[in-house]
């Protein structure tokens, strides 16, 4: 199991891995950017995501689920996005569910 990341330390992650996947400067990356209308991100651009980001927090990462759980919150039944903050609470949480299941990706 790798040692738990600070919120902060965890952003830093995940905007390394948006930079990467969409080659860009760390400074267009915010809490607020959505990641389809601010970026464009495509369906390949969640799979590479989600691999990578797999890697950081040692967890499963489905976008599909949290987009469902979006669209589950959301009223006006629009497109959906996520934002960054979005997908590092996301992350939080599957860290969390994965040390009180104790199952890791493998």
């Amino acid at each position: 199991m790798k040692k738990p990341l600070s919120d902060q330390e965890l952003f830093s992650e995940v905007e390394k891995v948006i930079c990467e996947v969409f080659r860009l400067n760390g400074s267009a990356i915010r809490p607020d950017t959505t990641l389809v209308g601010d970026l464009g991100a495509e369906s390949i651009d969640f799979l590479d995501l989600g691999c990578d980001l797999e890697k950081i927090v040692d967890a499963e990462v489905d976008f599909r689920k949290l987009f469902q759980e979006k669209r589950a919150q959301s009223k006006s039944g629009g497109a959906l996005d996520v934002t960054v903050r979005e997908v590092v609470d996301y992350l939080k949480l599957q860290v969390e569910v994965q040390d009180l299941t104790g199952t890791t990706v493998q």
